[in-house]
């Protein structure tokens, strides 16, 4: 029971981070014969967009550069469950610029997780896994996540974005992007052609469970502040179905530099590493 308690917990920080971020990864996953077919037909039959122009249209679409670059701080508040499984919680998550982050989850029954970054240390504490430094990948993966302006200044973190096809999401088509970060990991974002929105992710997102693969799903976008926000993502991931509803959101709520300041079992960690 301790080691099942365990994995949920672990698997619903994993979603917290990466449906907050829209960051997860995927380094060597492979299309099958039938998805190449398939998007090969359709890009044949219409001239695909290049990856930087879909990019531009959906951060215009989100609210624009300029509204965009004005955010410094934000607060969410939301419920994650996972239905099959009859186990909800609740989580609250604050960032600031500089790649500052903090998130709490609360799952009743099973535990609670407290993660975060003030802009060089990232770290993780668990009641059942204890408290631990991320680093390498893990570690550069949440601070690029938790940058406000990585979308903006996404050649900052990636090596290259191609447009690989068309693929219709939840009955609407799409475009394809595969974008490729700067340690040759991937992902594969879904745009749609209507809303210019990013509507699907699929990728894979390394944890202390080893690599999961995950298709995150965004819906039920409403605007906040002039911002383009989905207020539902549906995770598939260890074959199961996680679901994040975000039950408020703050655009640049006053956020205290504590707030993001190390706990006191991080910085002995960090002390004792030096």
């Amino acid at each position: 029971m301790t080691n099942q308690k365990n994995t949920l917990l672990l698997s619903f920080l994993v979603f917290a981070v990466a449906a907050c971020s829209s960051g997860s990864s995927n380094k060597g996953e492979t299309t099958t014969a039938t998805q190449t077919d398939s998007v090969a037909a359709q890009a044949s039959a219409e001239v695909l967009p290049k990856a930087e122009e879909i990019l531009a249209a959906s951060i215009e679409a989100s609210g624009g550069e300029a509204l965009l670059r004005g955010i410094t701080s934000f607060r969410m508040k939301g419920t994650m469950s996972i239905p099959a499984q009859k186990i909800s919680g609740e989580m609250e998550v604050m960032g600031a610029s500089g790649g500052r982050l903090v998130m709490n989850v609360v799952i009743p029954g099973i535990g609670t997780e407290r993660s975060g970054s003030d802009g060089t240390t990232v770290w993780s504490m668990s009641a059942m896994t204890g408290s631990r430094i991320l680093t390498d990948e893990e570690r550069e993966r949440t601070l690029r996540d938790a940058d406000l302006l990585k979308e903006l200044n996404w050649k900052q973190y990636y090596k290259s974005a191609t447009t690989t096809g068309t693929e219709d999401v939840d009955g609407k088509s799409a475009y394809i992007v595969t974008m490729v970060d700067n340690t040759d990991v991937a992902e594969t974002r879904f745009y749609d052609k209507e809303s210019k929105l990013l509507v699907r992710q699929t990728g894979i997102v390394k944890s202390q469970m080893g690599e999961m693969k995950t298709d995150m799903r965004f819906r039920d976008f409403k605007e906040i502040g002039g911002i383009m926000m989905a207020e539902t993502t549906e995770v598939e991931m260890m074959g199961m179905k996680q679901i994040m509803t975000t039950t408020g959101i703050e655009v640049n709520p006053e956020i205290s530099d504590e707030t993001f300041a190390l706990p006191a079992e991080i910085k002995a960690l960090a002390e004792a590493a030096k």
